[in-house]
């Protein structure tokens, strides 16, 4: 074996490096934007969705086949309101879940603690990045069920529904993060879906609901987006906390 000693700090050299964690420590916190954008120049968009691409596909697959579902709805209680209501958050919550389910699974959540970038930071690119498909994709398939539908409603009152449930479906789903363990993800959508169900089981809610008009929905999806930039922001500023039953957190 060696026997040569293993070169140790000064004491001038150990009072340098406490200065210097007490000054990152001290000084203020940048914007949660600011922190976003140099966590993904640091990891990088093909590393950030790594391992995601399969959960994409089945989603989409998922998303798309609903399109027949909401039709049937539609033609069964005379109204889309009471579809795009319960459909439009399919994608993002199926990419949510799917990609949770996954990470659970192959142990990458807790893997990313590792990482010199912060774990919670790389899930809310995750998040927008996911609602940023959810919304595109929103206007295709408004479109499609406008045509399919006879054009029966305009398709600004269709369009401004559908992101009025997206961001507010995206609201609550952050909100239920709060919650431990498994239950925080799926809370969300079992909620959603027992909602959803209202206009559909009651024809009352149903009227109620094809009445609103659009300028109402779009005041809808600006208080659903600004309640989700909020929940965001305090999900990547809460401490991280060890354990497999908190890897959905």
């Amino acid at each position: 074996m060696c026997n040569q000693k293993i070169p140790m700090p000064t004491e001038a050299e150990k009072q340098r490096a406490i200065a210097r964690i007490l000054d990152v420590s001290l000084s203020p916190r940048p914007s949660l934007g600011r922190e976003l954008l140099e966590t993904l120049r640091a990891v990088g968009v093909p590393v950030l969705f790594f391992g995601t691409w399969d959960c994409l596909a089945l989603s989409l697959l998922i998303w798309a086949l609903s399109l027949l579902p909401a039709l049937v709805l539609a033609g069964s209680t005379g109204s889309l309101a009471p579809a795009l209501f319960l459909f439009s958050p399919l994608l993002y919550a199926a990419l949510s879940l799917l990609t949770g389910w996954k990470d659970l699974q192959t142990g990458l959540w807790e893997w990313t603690w590792t990482f010199r970038v912060s774990a919670r930071m790389v899930a809310a690119l995750r998040m927008l990045g996911f609602g940023g498909v959810s919304v595109l994709l929103c206007v295709p398939a408004n479109w499609a069920l406008w045509l399919l539908t006879g054009q029966e409603r305009s398709f600004g009152w269709m369009l401004a529904l559908s992101l009025a449930s997206l961001f507010l479906y995206g609201a609550l789903s952050l909100l239920c993060q709060r919650l431990r363990g498994p239950a925080g993800w799926l809370a969300a959508p079992v909620c959603w879906v027992l909602l959803g169900l209202v206009p559909l089981i009651w024809p009352r809610a149903a009227e109620w609901l094809t009445a609103v008009p659009t300028v109402v929905f779009c005041l809808l999806a600006a208080a659903g987006i600004t309640m989700y930039l909020l929940e965001l922001r305090r999900f990547c500023r809460r401490p991280m906390e060890g354990g497999v039953s908190y890897a959905f957190r």
